[in-house]
């Protein structure tokens, strides 16, 4: 299925062929008063507009571009959608209209975070064995945690308190989140709807 078609699924039928839409976002681009792409999420999520200019003489790196993205936050699924940038000038002029329920143009690229290649374990018993084995290890630097605030000094404890966090948000981005795009039914409830 190619990436339009993706999109359409997820977002076309709904978006794109029901006036009225209630929870959708939808952004116009103009530069220097041509309409460029008009970018829409349907539910909840992101729609953004990133202005980016880049100078980097030891890459060779020199941009000057704007684009929208876009993110879609299903119960058990994060869709992230790029339309085209547009290289910009000195001088030029990036106009964002924010628009109510319409038509919009399909974007460029569509990924899925279920289809992401850094997904982990096919079999899902692996899965739910790594992620108790991740809750123990949790839980036990959350008992480190509390000891550490009762015996080291503040200065000490909260070093300590942010080398957990790395590692928390370490295992995270490394181990649970691509373990949870994989397999949709252990999710647990409190990260539905966010992404993944």
């Amino acid at each position: 299925m190619s990436e339009i078609e993706i999109f359409q699924q997820l977002s076309h039928e709904r978006l794109y062929s029901i006036p009225g839409l209630v929870n959708g976002m939808r952004l116009a681009l103009k530069v220097n008063g041509s309409p460029r792409v008009v970018a829409a999420v349907d539910g909840p999520g992101y729609l953004s507009a990133h202005l980016n200019l880049c100078e980097r003489p030891k890459d060779n790196e020199y941009s000057k571009i704007v684009r929208l993205v876009g993110t879609q936050t299903l119960e058990t699924e994060t869709v992230r959608f790029e339309w085209p940038e547009f290289d910009l000038q000195v001088g030029d002029i990036a106009e964002l209209s924010l628009l109510n329920d319409g038509a919009a143009d399909p974007p460029s690229t569509v990924r899925k975070s279920s289809e992401s290649p850094h997904n982990l374990f096919s079999h899902p018993e692996l899965a739910r064995e790594v992620l108790s084995v991740i809750s123990d290890f949790e839980s036990r630097l959350m008992q480190m945690l509390d000891k550490s605030k009762a015996v080291e000094s503040a200065e000490e404890h909260k070093q300590f308190a942010l080398a957990v966090g790395y590692v928390l948000a370490q295992l995270g981005d490394s181990l649970l989140s691509p373990i949870y795009r994989r397999h949709k039914e252990l999710v647990p409830d409190g990260l539905k709807g966010e992404l993944l």
